[in-house]
């Protein structure tokens, strides 16, 4: 079976034309925004009633919902018509000068397609790991093979060596991926000077089915 290698997959092409916005973006943002504010103000100062401050609103967003038909008979960008629409809409003055530093940002720095990508996977908290992050992840998860041409470690000198580390690496090698084979390096385990070592290695043995126990320890018995 084919091991899956994310690393290997082809990277998807961005595309689409970048966000895109004008003077007249800016234009219609700030009038938008002063007509708003000055509903704003008239309404705080002459003491109008609600009814006459909702028609003043609603008079106002003709203003971008005319921007929004226009640009769209036209095909052209609609993100800042719309974006106006809502805005001030929702946040009257504060949104259509919002929306017009919006703009003019966006007519300044021109982000293209792949920086609005990384954006929007900033937003939504999506983080991108570096490539050799992810190769060691997956060779430490066993998900990619490692070098079949890399020396294979003897346990038998790790057990007999000064590192304990080592050693109980190598115990735990057995204990999860325990074979016959690994019987008389279990054995030597059960002697080792260390107690911790003997302690893990009786911990491997004692998961042991009957049949596979008999055999270890009737070889400590032939042995002693």
């Amino acid at each position: 079976m084919t091991k899956f290698d994310p690393a290997s997959e082809p990277q998807a092409e961005v595309v689409g034309s970048a966000l895109q916005a004008s003077a007249a973006d800016v234009l219609i943002s700030l009038l938008t925004g002063s007509l708003s504010l000055g509903v704003l103000l008239f309404g705080m100062s002459a003491a109008a009633g609600w009814h006459l401050m909702i028609a003043l609103h609603l008079a106002v967003l003709l203003i971008p919902m005319e921007f929004c038909r226009s640009r769209s008979r036209r095909q052209g960008e609609l993100t800042i018509p719309v974006l106006l629409l809502l805005a001030t809409f929702a946040s009257g003055p504060v949104g259509a000068f919002g929306t017009a530093c919006v703009a003019f940002a966006v007519s300044v720095r021109h982000p293209s397609p792949v920086r609005l990508g990384a954006w929007y996977n900033y937003i939504a908290g999506i983080v991108e790991r570096d490539r050799i992050v992810r190769i060691y992840e997956e060779l430490s998860s066993d998900r990619l093979p490692s070098d079949p041409a890399a020396a294979v470690p003897r346990f038998r000198p790790i057990l007999r060596g000064a590192s304990t580390e080592e050693q109980q690496r190598v115990l735990g090698v057995i204990g999860r991926r325990y074979h016959a084979d690994f019987r008389l390096l279990l054995r030597d385990a059960l002697r080792n000077r260390n107690g911790f070592i003997r302690a893990q290695a009786a911990a491997v043995a004692s998961r042991l089915d009957s049949e596979e126990k008999a055999r270890l320890w009737a070889g400590d018995q032939g042995d002693a």
